[in-house]
């Protein structure tokens, strides 16, 4: 669909920053909730920094649309906050995950499943890796020759043996493809860009058990459905494409639904939209500093803080306090 148009007398567009959105998980830990200085007990296993999810919607915090959610503001203001796309919500979704524990060996449909069976989107992802223990690992892709193997292998409780992994360490880029057998295991932190969905299959849990002594409920025949019965490798798009001594910016990935980029600065830099007429999503992964826009206009942007730049702000200068790695991600 077409969301240019817009009311320009209404609103000056400015940068926007939400409120971070805590979830319990089982796997969870105490990580996230000092690094985003939450008031928050138990087992947080992931804060959402962007999204227009139902699961979990974003409350915006800064300037004259502070108090307002993400798909109020996108609906009200398209052409600022949402630009060209044919989906019927903001596409993208920010998050932050750490893994105290290994998560569930899971799946992701693809749009046309997930639109059929469960009335959401598909789910496809990608994972800039924050912080990792040494030694520690995702698992990726599996060895199953076809789903009789598959079906099996869940009956039998062997799922663990088909099992391949990628060592990671911080700064490492992981794509997840929609159909993608994987799973984040524990110590690791990422930060996780997808699509709008929040369709998961699991398929093995480790045998794990709540504090009842029950499993969490398994997705097996959907997995099957959608599951992927070839190898697959980890993609690498990964190029430099500007590099100085205070300025680097690197190509992560572009694929259907979203093109991902990282910045490295220690000075002042302008940077242009990643692309012309659509917002940017500036999502801070280390330092902190100042996001300058138009003409001395400034918004404060640290570690955790995920902001979303209106799509007429053709160019906006971030300016660090020491330095600051960003990731830029468009669609």
């Amino acid at each position: 669909m077409d969301n240019v148009a817009m009311d320009l007398s209404s609103l000056h567009s400015y940068p926007l920053k939400f409120r971070p959105i805590a979830k319990e998980r089982v796997w969870g830990g105490d990580r996230l909730a000092p690094f985003f200085q939450l008031d928050e007990n138990g087992k947080i296993g992931e804060v959402w920094t962007l999204s227009g999810h139902p699961h979990g919607t974003s409350v915006c915090v800064n300037g004259p649309l502070a108090g307002q959610t993400l798909p109020d503001i996108v609906a009200q203001y398209p052409g600022f906050y949402l630009g060209r796309t044919d989906r019927d919500c903001f596409p993208l979704l920010v998050k932050f995950i750490h893994a105290e524990q290994d998560l569930s060996v899971q799946i992701h449909p693809d749009d046309a499943y997930a639109q059929k069976h469960e009335g959401d989107y598909g789910k496809t992802e990608a994972w800039y890796i924050v912080e990792a223990d040494p030694g520690a690992t995702v698992h990726y892709g599996h060895t199953f020759p076809n789903r009789t193997t598959y079906e099996k292998a869940v009956r039998e409780g062997t799922v663990k043996d088909y099992l391949r992994y990628v060592e990671v360490a911080a700064d490492d880029f992981i794509f997840v493809p929609s159909r993608t057998l994987h799973a984040i295991m524990g110590g690791v932190m990422l930060i996780e860009v997808q699509q709008t969905s929040d369709v998961t299959y699991r398929v093995y849990d480790w045998d794990r058990v709540d504090s009842n002594g029950k499993p969490r409920e398994l997705h097996t025949d959907q997995a099957a459905d959608v599951l992927r019965y070839e190898a697959q490798t980890v993609p690498d798009e990964r190029h430099i494409v500007f590099d100085t001594a205070e300025v680097v910016q690197e190509h992560l990935i572009q694929c259907a639904y979203f093109t991902i980029d990282k910045w490295e600065l220690s000075a002042p830099h302008a940077v242009p939209l990643g692309k012309k007429g659509q917002p940017d999503v500036l999502i801070c992964a280390q330092g902190k500093g100042l996001l300058a826009y138009d003409g001395g206009h400034a918004l404060p942007i640290s570690q955790g803080d995920t902001l979303l730049v209106p799509a007429n702000l053709d160019v906006y200068e971030v300016e660090p306090h020491g330095e600051i790695t960003l990731l830029r991600a468009y669609y």
